[in-house]
C-alpha cells in the first residue's frame, strides 16, 4: 500500500450482473370480463334444458307403456267363438236335424260345416239352436255343382247336321247337305234314332248295310256298329268287346257285376264314392233302358230288370285327342243296345250251342 491507498492486486474481477431486459405482461382488457362471465353462465343453462327435455321424453315413453298395458288388461279381445269345435265337423249322412228344417234327398253328398258362433249366448240357448233348430252356420252342399269342363270338342261338321265330316264319309252321306235324303230330318238325328240317313220313308239303319250287328252270346246283348269298323272281344270270356275305328278312337263294352242289384246311382257311388251325384245325367235309351251318363259324357251305364245283377258300360275312348270324330256314332250305338234274354252262365251257353250244332249236323 502506497500513500494510504491499497495497491491493486491480481484478484479476479467479479462478474457483472446480467442485464435483465424489461418485458411486457399482457392482461385481458376489462371490457371482456363481462362477456366471458355471461358466456359461461349461458352454457350451463343449455345443459340444464337438454337434461329436462330428456327426462320429460323418458317419462312420457314410460307413461305410454304403462297406459297401453293397463288398457290391454282392462279390455281384453273377446274370442270369436269360445266353444267352437277344434275341427270342422263334416257330417256325411249323419245330420240329425228336423226334416222340415234341413231335408236332404241325397244325403251322401250333403256336408254340413257346423261352425257355431257363441258370443254373448247362454250355453243352453246355444245347444238348443245347434241341435233343434239348426240355425248355426250350416253350409249345405246339397246343391247342383257345375259340370267339369270337357277337355274335347267335336271335329269339323261342315253342314252342321250332327255328323262330323269324318262320319259323313263313314256312312256315305253328303257333308255339305244336312239332310241327305231330303225327308226333313237332319242326318245326325236319323242316325241316332236308328234310321237310314241316305234313304227317306223311315228306312231303318239296321237293314241299310251301313252298320253291322254284334251279338254277345254270353252276356246276351246286341248292338249296332259301323260296318267299316272291327268288332273284337279281348278274350274268350266275351266280357269286354272293342269296336275299333280307323283312327285311334274306339268304343268299348264291358260288363260289371252288381250282386246286390243296386240301382244305377247307388251302384255308381259304390264304385266312385267321391263323385257328386249332381254331375251324373240320367237318360232313357231308345230301347227303354235306364242309363246314367258320366260327368265327362264318354261313358253310359245301363241296367235293366232283365239282368239286375249286371251293369253294362259303353265307353267312348278318345285317347289324348282334343277333337273327336264319333260322338254321334257313340250315341247311335248306345241307343241300339238291347238285351236279348236272361243271362246264363257261360258254360251253359256253350253246352247249349254245342247241342244245337250236333242236332244241325244230324
Amino acid at each position: 500500500m502506497l500513500f494510504g491507498k491499497k495497491e491493486k492486486t491480481d484478484e479476479p474481477a467479479k462478474p457483472a450482473k446480467p442485464r435483465v431486459e424489461p418485458f411486457e405482461i399482457h392482461v385481458m382488457p376489462p371490457k371482456f370480463h363481462k362477456y366471458l362471465s355471461v358466456k359461461k353462465k349461458g352454457s350451463g343453462r343449455l345443459i340444464l334444458i337438454i337434461v329436462i327435455i330428456a327426462v320429460v321424453l323418458a317419462g312420457g315413453a314410460l307413461g305410454a307403456y304403462y297406459l297401453m298395458k293397463s288398457m290391454s288388461q282392462v279390455s281384453p279381445a273377446l274370442p270369436t267363438n269360445i266353444n267352437q269345435p277344434s275341427e270342422v265337423n263334416t257330417n256325411r249322412n249323419l245330420n240329425q236335424v228336423r226334416a222340415d228344417v234341413n231335408e236332404n234327398i241325397n244325403a251322401d253328398i250333403n256336408e254340413n260345416i257346423n261352425a257355431v258362433f257363441e258370443e254373448d249366448m247362454e250355453p243352453d240357448i246355444i245347444e238348443d239352436i245347434n241341435i233343434n233348430e239348426n240355425s248355426n252356420v250350416n253350409t249345405n252342399l246339397n246343391v247342383p255343382l257345375p259340370a267339369p269342363a270337357l277337355t274335347y270338342t267335336s271335329s269339323t261338321d261342315s253342314d252342321r247336321d250332327g255328323l262330323t265330316d269324318v262320319e259323313e264319309e263313314l256312312y256315305g252321306t253328303e257333308k255339305n247337305r244336312p239332310d241327305t235324303d231330303g225327308d226333313g230330318f237332319l242326318d245326325g238325328e236319323e242316325l241316332i234314332g236308328g234310321y237310314n240317313p241316305k234313304v227317306g220313308g223311315g228306312a231303318l239303319l239296321e237293314t241299310s248295310g251301313l252298320v253291322n250287328k254284334y251279338n254277345n252270346p254270353v252276356y246276351n246283348y246286341e248292338i249296332l256298329y259301323p260296318a267299316a269298323w272291327l268288332a273284337r272281344p279281348l278274350d274268350q270270356s266275351l266280357k269286354e268287346v272293342i269296336f275299333q275305328s280307323n283312327t285311334n278312337e274306339y268304343i268299348q263294352i264291358f260288363v260289371e257285376e252288381n250282386p246286390e242289384e243296386l240301382d244305377l246311382v247307388d251302384w255308381y257311388l259304390t264304385q266312385s264314392p267321391l263323385t257328386s251325384i249332381n254331375l251324373l245325367t240320367k237318360e232313357k235309351t231308345r230301347k227303354g233302358y235306364d242309363a246314367l251318363l258320366s260327368p265327362d259324357k264318354l261313358t253310359y251305364y245301363i241296367k235293366d230288370d232283365l239282368a239286375p245283377e249286371k251293369v253294362f258300360l259303353i265307353t267312348y275312348n278318345i285317347g289324348n285327342l282334343t277333337r273327336v270324330n264319333f260322338l254321334t256314332t257313340f250315341k247311335m250305338m248306345v241307343n241300339s243296345f238291347v238285351l236279348t234274354r236272361d243271362l246264363a252262365p257261360a258254360s251253359e251257353i256253350l253246352e247249349e250251342e254245342t247241342e244245337e250244332f250236333f242236332e244241325a249236323e244230324l
